[in-house]
């Protein structure tokens, strides 16, 4: 468990299936697989990618109003007012952890009256790490 009292998420690939888990890693208890994914979902994957993806998505009601996304609030650039992904990092095949600093992000969101993103760098003690912080109100105007 981090200092902050959070466990790390981590997705891994199941090499004797094929399938993928997101998995919550505890450092005293075992761990607790919270999300799976066939392997059929990724067959163009096969052993390794070149591009790692993190995604959020809502949908409108059909009264089009929109949901809340993350806690409902914009990112500002107080981290612990939005949602956010701190310290996202990439395995490469031989199992070194990459920081994400080291890849370039793009973002995508197409819709900013109701959502928002935000990417910067978080200092933690000596080092720096990535910060991606996120979500909205939602709402019924939230129409692109």
């Amino acid at each position: 468990m981090g200092s902050n009292g959070r466990c790390p998420v981590s997705c891994q690939k199941d090499y004797a299936t094929g399938h993928w888990w997101t998995i919550l890693v505890r450092a005293t208890k075992k761990d607790i697989k919270i999300g799976y994914w066939p392997k059929e979902l990724f067959d163009i994957i096969g052993r390794s990618v070149d591009m790692v993806g993190v995604t959020g998505v809502v949908q409108a009601s059909p009264s089009g109003i929109s949901p809340p996304m993350g806690n409902g609030h914009l990112p500002t650039q107080k981290e612990d007012e939005s949602a956010r992904v701190k310290n996202l990092l990439i395995v490469d095949t031989k199992y070194n952890f990459m920081p994400s600093r080291n890849y370039k992000l793009e973002k995508l969101l197409d819709n900013n009256k109701c959502y928002g993103l935000k990417d910067g760098k978080k200092p933690i003690f000596a080092k720096e790490y990535n910060l991606f912080t996120y979500g909205g109100p939602g709402g019924d105007s939230c129409g692109i």
